[in-house]
């Protein structure tokens, strides 16, 4: 169990670098299509040259497409591009704020050097795989943000309301959790315009996923609210005429904070692969926009990905990665839970 935690963190590490400095790390822009270059295999780093000549600088040879139906290339020794640290490339927002245009490896010439390979439409792989971790992260941090908001404010009122209050709102988190969770948010998502600006469809991604996800976590809390109302410090407090929002502010909620974060913890991976499934639909992140699921949706349209082009399968180790880390952040919280609510 330690050594999975242990691999989870180092894992964690890299992921959320890369959310945070994709741009930085990208070789060339995610969204910079080159029809020349479609399916282009991962470029080869060389340090011999044709005539056998060796350059202390690694370099890369320009692909040129000689069979265009079955995506076959092959290299132009003619001319060589040497790699660069920090190299001048297309202009960025450093961490969304800081103006920056630097690059952490790549060439002078953009469209020659691709790690990972390309697309179907000419774009770098690795560059949409990074900006699809910054987008699977946003659609994380609004989820359970969210989630975390909407399912604490449902259980406190209908734990410490009561009555009617806690009637409808059961009966209400009951319908939700009757539903088929991936057609109501399909539904729901639906109803939303198709075309919309990045901001806005992480957020309203993060949203539909959390709108059908929070009844866990109301439930939990009510339930818990229930069994703190009986205890000794909540009959004090009750007794020297405090409130109920009151006492719910400064004896339940404290109470209340290791089951809902570890709670959250638990959901965090529904809102990682909600995102993947609808952009998979082409009903998240479309196409243009870089994530994971828009990625794989190639699959779709084209099997040749799994046996031909395997590099556009790249998104599907991060998404394995992030379900691993999320997975392992949760257990551990689990276990932490009871002794802390002790």
């Amino acid at each position: 169990m330690r050594n999975i935690t242990r691999l989870a963190r180092l894992l964690a590490i890299p992921l959320v670098l890369a959310a945070l400095l994709s741009d930085f790390l990208s070789p060339g822009a995610p969204n910079l299509l080159d029809l020349s270059q479609f399916y282009a295999p991962p470029s080869h780093i060389h340090f011999w040259d044709a005539r056998g000549s060796f350059h202390w600088r690694p370099f890369v040879y320009r692909l040129r497409l000689i069979e265009s139906q079955d995506a076959s290339y092959q290299e132009q020794n003619d001319q060589i591009f040497p790699l660069e640290f920090f190299c001048e490339g297309y202009r960025y927002q450093f961490l969304g704020l800081i103006p920056a245009s630097r690059h952490l490896l790549g060439t002078q010439t953009a469209g020659v050097f691709h790690p990972w390979g390309t697309d179907e439409l000419g774009r770098d792989v690795l560059a949409r795989t990074l900006a699809g971790a910054r987008s699977s992260m946003l659609v994380l941090l609004f989820g359970i943000a969210l989630y975390f908001t909407l399912g604490l404010a449902v259980g406190a009122f209908a734990g410490v309301g009561g009555g009617w209050i806690d009637a409808v709102l059961m009966r209400l988190s009951e319908f939700v959790l009757a539903l088929p969770a991936l057609y109501l948010v399909l539904a729901v998502r639906a109803l939303l315009p198709s075309q919309m600006p990045f901001w806005q469809t992480a957020f309203l991604t993060a949203g539909t996923i959390a709108c059908v996800a929070w009844p866990p976590m109301a439930r939990g809390v009510r339930g818990l609210i229930l069994q703190i109302k009986n205890a000794c410090y909540v009959e004090a407090a009750r007794a020297l005429g405090a409130s109920r929002w009151h006492i719910f502010r400064r004896h339940m909620l404290p109470a209340l904070a290791p089951f809902a974060l570890a709670q959250t913890a638990v959901a965090a991976p529904v809102f990682i692969l909600g995102e993947v499934i609808l952009s998979f639909l082409n009903v998240g992140f479309n196409d243009s926009g870089a994530s994971w699921g828009a990625m794989l949706h190639n699959l779709m349209r084209d099997p040749r990905v799994l046996t031909d082009f395997s590099w556009n399968l790249a998104p599907l180790g991060f998404v394995f990665a992030t379900l691993f880390c999320l997975n392992s952040f949760s257990r551990q919280l689990r276990a932490k839970e009871p002794s802390q609510l002790a």
